[in-house]
């Protein structure tokens, strides 16, 4: 075990089940996932200037800026528990994250999680218009995508671009010794089975452990902005209670919220078919580097 340090990270991609992955793997004893989940230190240190778009101060704000803090997030896990994270911007930015990682945590074990592109990148749009960061409509949000990136906008409005994996994925594969790519359909159809090989993976018995049932980080248009804001935003209140009641209730009483004030983002056929093809070469590369078929993708 790293001393002090992740054990594992679960880098990415971003809306593509690693909340889930992460909340069942932190019910298991032998677990620790840190608190925030996303503490994005390993990218801060390149990002500080960055976060400028509508509502990224707030991200800016959580993120852990110094050694110190970020060795502080596991010092709760105990001598016998695998000490991971998930913050999922160290998959896009992989050029500049990796050597950090290398320096500050040597060779980690890596959980890349992917999804359908194209669905992972309406989910980015869903997610932000959840928070009300988003006012612009998908396709026009995809129109400003360069504009904003180049602004320094949060890696989360890169709606198009984080949904390439082949570069990234490859990048981690040379990179470290072991590495664990999951596909989030497979992911959602079989997660009991996923998790056990997770938990595998990472060297750790399951001990025919029962996860409780996780909902993944819901996103769509809210019926009331203020509900969603209190349910998103940090609090006096939240802080009380993340002391006093286990994560996995928190989050499933979260996730009710949600779903009841939470509707579907409804797309037109010409905004849901507006990225088929683009990501078709990327695809079959990634077929490549995985070894594995990844056809389904392209319908």
């Amino acid at each position: 075990m790293n001393k002090g340090l992740p054990d594992f990270l679960i880098v990415g991609a971003a809306k593509c089940g690693t909340t889930s992955l992460g909340d069942y793997l932190n019910e298991h004893k032998n677990m620790f996932i840190c608190n925030p989940k996303e503490p994005k230190y390993l990218t801060y240190s390149f990002l500080k200037d960055a976060y400028k778009g509508k509502g990224d101060d707030f991200t800016k704000k959580k993120a852990i800026k110094t050694l110190e803090g970020y060795k502080n997030l596991f010092k709760k896990a105990k001598t016998n528990q695998f000490k991971g994270e998930t913050s999922v911007d160290l998959l896009y930015y992989y050029d500049k994250s990796i050597p950090v990682i290398k320096e500050v945590l040597g060779d980690p074990k890596i959980i890349i999680m992917l999804r359908n592109p194209s669905k992972r990148a309406f989910s980015a749009y869903s997610h932000l218009v959840r928070d009300g960061r988003e006012t612009l409509s998908y396709i026009e949000g995809l129109k400003k995508e360069d504009e904003r990136m180049d602004e320094d906008y949060e890696f989360i409005w890169a709606y198009k671009d984080a949904s390439f994996y082949a570069d990234s994925t490859k990048a981690f594969l040379e990179n470290f010794t072991n590495v664990k790519v999951i596909i989030f359909e497979e992911f959602i159809k079989n997660q009991e089975e996923i998790i056990n090989e997770v938990l595998e993976f990472l060297g750790v018995k399951n001990d025919s452990n029962k996860f409780n049932e996780v909902h993944r980080n819901i996103s769509g248009k809210p019926k009331s902005q203020l509900l969603n804001t209190l349910l998103l935003k940090d609090s006096f209140v939240k802080t009380i209670l993340k002391n006093i009641l286990p994560s996995s209730f928190r989050a499933r009483v979260k996730y009710v919220i949600q779903k009841n004030n939470l509707k579907p983002i409804v797309t037109k056929d010409v905004e849901a078919n507006y990225l088929n093809g683009v990501f078709d070469n990327d695809i079959n590369k990634l077929q490549n580097i995985l070894g594995k078929d990844l056809s389904l993708w392209k319908q």
